[in-house]
C-alpha cells in the first residue's frame, strides 16, 4: 500500500446522506500468505473457494453478456477474495481509494479478474487497470447506465451508486433520440453525488437539446430489486403518456 496516499476528499459532502456499501470480488490463484496492510473500518476481506457458479442465474448471464472474454478465467480461478462492508456517511472516499489499492495488490499476485456486482460489471486485469489504476478518478466508471425498452420508448436507469452512499438515477418515457442527450445529465448527477452532494427533492434538471425539463423525485428503498438502492426518479415536468 502507498505509505503516503493521495487524499480523496468529497468536495461537496453534506452530512445526512446514506452509508457507502463496498462489494468487490477479485478472482484468481493467490498465494497462501499475502501481506496487504489493508485496514478500513467497516470493511472486511475474505478469501474463499471460487463461488462464481453460486451467483444468481440472471446476474451471471448479465455479467457474461457484458464482457464474455473476462468470464472464462474468472470461472476457472481457484479462489475469490471478497472486499465488502459498510462505511457510515463518509466525508471522503478513502475507503474506496484503499479498496482499489488492495485490488491492485491482488491482481499483481495471482488475480485474473474483478467483479463489481453493484454495478453489474466484470473486468479483465488490463481493463481494470486502464479504468481505475491512474491518477484521474472517474466515479462513473463504477456505475452502469442501463437501457430497457418500454414499448417505443426507453427507461434509463443506473446501478452502482450505493458504493458512494447515494441514490441511483432513473428516467422513464425517454425517446430513443433523447437517450444520448440525457447521458450527460445522468453522469453529472452521479459525479455530484460521488463528491458528496445531496440532490434536493424537486430539483429541476434541464438536458441540453431537450425542451422538456425534468424534476428530481426521491423514490424506492434499499430492497428495490431494480436498483438494490434508493433512486432519484427524473420525472418530466410536463407529464408524458406511457408508450
Amino acid at each position: 500500500m502507498n505509505p503516503n496516499p493521495i487524499s480523496w476528499q468529497r468536495s461537496r459532502h453534506t452530512f445526512g446522506g446514506g452509508d457507502a456499501i463496498v462489494y468487490f470480488e477479485v478472482y484468481g490463484d493467490f498465494p497462501a500468505q499475502l501481506e496487504t496492510n489493508f485496514d478500513v473500518r467497516g470493511i472486511s476481506v475474505s478469501c474463499t473457494p471460487n463461488d462464481f457458479a453460486g451467483i444468481t442465474p440472471d446476474v451471471a448471464q448479465t455479467l457474461r453478456e457484458s464482457n464474455p472474454p473476462a468470464i472464462g478465467p474468472i470461472e476457472t480461478a481457484t479462489s475469490v477474495v471478497t472486499i465488502s462492508g459498510k462505511v457510515s456517511d463518509p466525508s471522503d472516499l478513502h475507503y474506496l481509494r484503499d479498496s482499489l489499492q488492495l485490488i491492485e495488490t491482488l491482481l499483481k499476485n495471482g488475480g485474473v479478474g474483478v467483479v463489481e456486482l453493484q454495478s453489474l460489471q466484470v473486468f479483465q486485469t488490463h481493463e481494470w487497470r486502464e479504468k481505475f489504476w491512474s491518477d484521474a478518478f472517474e466515479p462513473t466508471f463504477h456505475t452502469t447506465i442501463l437501457m430497457s425498452m418500454e414499448a417505443d420508448n426507453v427507461w434509463l436507469h443506473t446501478r452502482g451508486m450505493r458504493l458512494f452512499g447515494r441514490p441511483d438515477i432513473s428516467c422513464h418515457n425517454v425517446s430513443p433520440q433523447e437517450v444520448e442527450l440525457l447521458q450527460p445529465v445522468f453522469n453529472g448527477l452521479m459525479r455530484m453525488q460521488a463528491a458528496g452532494a445531496i440532490i434536493p427533492e424537486g430539483q429541476p434538471v434541464q438536458a441540453v437539446g431537450i425542451e422538456d425539463r425534468l424534476v428530481c423525485r426521491h423514490r424506492g428503498s434499499l430492497d428495490d430489486e431494480e436498483f438494490n438502492n434508493f433512486h432519484i426518479e427524473l420525472e418530466w415536468e410536463t407529464p408524458r403518456a406511457n408508450s
